[in-house]
């Protein structure tokens, strides 16, 4: 049972290596961008996007968003989603057209980046585009963003985004 054991163990820290390896070779920087369509006019959406506390009431992957203390005298949200808590600090907001968040870091940050929103009106309604411009740390976690799919946060905000306003969006990747 004990040669079973450490077999296990040694498999483990082999792929473990491996995973670390081929992490290693990713590159630590990402540009990624989703689009979607939505028949909500432009104002409607800006007014949801730029209303930062609601998200958890739109977005279930969000527990809370709550005001936070100002990052070099930019507003900022301290949210809850998924597993991670993170603070996001407003960059940019030109009403009704882009919206440019960063999450707040320091030295020790495992990851972060900026997304940047720009709402397109057309004469269906309105065109949102997410980027995302970030970068990861370790290996690992690269290996991690890679095999969940590089979009799937900016898609999961996009479709859900897109059920507030009734719309079953399949968000494009076009970055």
């Amino acid at each position: 049972m004990v040669r079973f054991l450490v077999r296990i163990v040694v498999v483990l820290l082999v792929l473990a290596a491996i995973l670390y390896g081929v992490g290693s070779t990713m590159p630590r920087d990402h540009l990624v961008a989703s689009r979607v369509q939505l028949t909500a006019p432009r104002d409607s959406v800006w007014a949801v996007l730029s209303a930062f506390g609601d998200y958890p009431k739109w977005d279930s992957d969000f527990k809370s968003s709550v005001r936070g203390k100002p990052h070099r005298g930019r507003e900022v949200w301290v949210q809850e989603a998924g597993r991670m808590t993170m603070s996001l600090e407003v960059k940019s907001a030109q009403a009704p057209s882009r919206l440019v968040t960063e999450i707040v870091t320091d030295d020790k940050s495992d990851w972060g980046g900026v997304w940047t929103y720009d709402l397109v009106a057309n004469g269906i309604g309105t065109e949102v585009t997410i980027t995302e411009d970030g970068w990861i740390k370790p290996p690992l976690f690269r290996v991690l963003m890679r095999v969940m799919g590089t979009h799937a946060t900016m898609d999961g905000v996009l479709k859900s985004l897109g059920a507030r306003f009734g719309d079953q969006v399949a968000p494009e990747h076009i970055q």
